[in-house]
């Protein structure tokens, strides 16, 4: 059932790449639509500004920043005095695991490889494995926080 969710979740993203949306935005909607986090357009509408690493700036990339904007909605708080922890490690680990696959959290880097490999729709690619790497987290979710470590609480 994982890799059903999974791979629908990358699909998606790729649909919403193919139709115009950018990298962040096609994250962000896939994951509502796929893990029906019935977020509304004006919350959507916050992740069109991480394209191309934050307006165009290259910094980091727009899928990561989608994703820590899922792992925010769902696990983060409601008032200063609520716990940082969950979506605070997961988003930690949501950086290892995006350093591990692209080897990189800089969008400049992804998308100067992907020009010099002349992929006609630049990001494509990045955008639908983002997708997957972040929909598997949050399967997972669950799991790695029941695991963590006592002073990664803190």
């Amino acid at each position: 059932m994982n890799k059903e969710i999974v791979g629908k979740a990358e699909r998606r993203s790729r649909e919403y790449k193919l139709m115009g949306y950018h990298c962040s935005e096609s994250v962000i909607r896939a994951l509502n639509d796929v893990f029906e986090l019935k977020m509304n357009e004006d919350v959507l509408r916050t992740a069109c500004g991480f394209r191309g690493g934050g307006g165009g700036y290259r910094d980091r990339c727009g899928i990561l920043e989608a994703g820590m904007m899922a792992i925010s909605y769902i696990y983060g708080r409601n008032d200063a005095d609520g716990e940082a922890w969950r979506y605070s490690y997961l988003i930690r680990v949501l950086h290892e695991r995006f350093m591990r696959h692209f080897g990189t959290i800089r969008c400049l880097d992804i998308y100067t490889k992907q020009k010099e490999d002349n992929v006609p729709n630049t990001c494509l690619d990045p955008t639908g494995e983002g997708t997957a790497l972040i929909a598997e987290l949050l399967l997972d979710a669950d799991e790695i926080l029941g695991n963590i470590a006592e002073e990664e609480k803190h």
